[in-house]
Order: C-alpha cells, then sequence, then structure tokens
C-alpha cells in the first residue's frame, strides 16, 4: 500500500466528543463487538481523548483498560477525564516508536477506531499483535474510503475494506468483517498461530 498515514490533529480533539458521532458510529454498538464478559484485560489503541475508554471501562469492572495513544496531548487529556470519572480500572500510557510499555500477550482484547488509515507503513498493528493473548481478539473499526461522505478524513487517505483486510492479514492475523456502519467497516481479527508479524 503506497500511501501514506494520515494523522488525526490533536487540536482538533473536540471533534471526537460531538453527539452526532454517536448518530453514525454508536460506542455501545462497537463495544458490543468486542463480545465482554466484564474481567477482559483490554487496550483501547489510539484512544485519543477516551472516547470508547470510559464506557468501555465500565463494562470491565473486574477488568482493566490500557488507553493507550502517540500523542502527549492527548494522553493528558485523557488522564483529567479518567480522574475526574472517576475510574479505578482505566492506565494511560503514551506510545513512543510505536512501542507500548505493556507485557506481551497482555490483552483479552483490543480495540482501534479509526486508526487504520493513521499507521499505513508503520509497525503498530506488530505492536498489537505483541499485546494481544494467542486467544485474543481485534477490534478495527475504520473510515471507508469508498462511500460518500462529508465527516471523517478524506477519502484519498481512507481504506475500503479489502485494504483494512490485507494490512491485517500482513500483520499476522486472520480478519473477517462484522456488523457495518454508514460510513465505517469492521473487521474481527484474531492471531493466526505461527505466523510471524509482517512490518
Amino acid at each position: 500500500m503506497s500511501r501514506r498515514p494520515h494523522k488525526f490533529d490533536p487540536a482538533r480533539a473536540e471533534q471526537l466528543e460531538r453527539p452526532e458521532r454517536q448518530e453514525f458510529l454508536p460506542n455501545e454498538r462497537v463495544l458490543d463487538l468486542l463480545e465482554l464478559r466484564g474481567g477482559e484485560t483490554v487496550v483501547d489503541y489510539g484512544a485519543g481523548t477516551g472516547t470508547l475508554t470510559i464506557p468501555l471501562a465500565r463494562r470491565v469492572p473486574r477488568g482493566v483498560v490500557h488507553a493507550v495513544d502517540e500523542s502527549p496531548e492527548m494522553v493528558e487529556r485523557l488522564r483529567e477525564r479518567v480522574e475526574k470519572a472517576p475510574l479505578r480500572n482505566v492506565r494511560t500510557h503514551l506510545v513512543e516508536e510505536n512501542r507500548v510499555p505493556l507485557e506481551s500477550g497482555v490483552a483479552d482484547r483490543i480495540l482501534a477506531v479509526n486508526l487504520l488509515h493513521e499507521v499505513v507503513g508503520e509497525t503498530a498493528l506488530a505492536e498489537m499483535r505483541r499485546l494481544l493473548a494467542p486467544d485474543g481478539l481485534l477490534l478495527c473499526v475504520d473510515w471507508r474510503s469508498d462511500v460518500e461522505r462529508e465527516t471523517g478524513p478524506p477519502r484519498e487517505v481512507s481504506l475500503t475494506p479489502e485494504e483494512g483486510r490485507s494490512m491485517l492479514e500482513e500483520a499476522g492475523f486472520s480478519a473477517e468483517p462484522a456488523e457495518g456502519f454508514p460510513y465505517h467497516f469492521t473487521l474481527l481479527a484474531r492471531p493466526v498461530v505461527g505466523v510471524t508479524a509482517g512490518p
């Protein structure tokens, strides 16, 4: 894939909290796809300001949510939200050079929303595979490039479902489509045993 990653600007963080987002990408429907029982360890990869981290943490009262992001500004805003909530089962981490300061295989679930198009050509998916337990589940939800829309990143930097699936397979996952959303595709991915993650 020749396109370059398209990074979200932290200065536009308030857009992540706009109520209309819930009309086309409702938090609860996204989280339903994780099939949580309440005691899992979940990594919210590219957590931003915690749009999904907060409701996710409430779904795993006996578990823990590791919210990670590569933007120091986003991580600081997220820490403030967690403290105000207050939530005792959320840990925040700064991703540096595509490395998360957590042990390998720690995650039962990984959530990556609107992230795939931001990590094209990077090693983030290999890092997710490292973090995910052998029987774990990675949920990827991302903007579609093949539908008309007036919101989200430019269509030329977004992905088709097939491109997203190809990225996951190159990183050592098997991936199957799940419930879609008006402007997003959804992929459920699991590590392939014996396959080494690609770049």
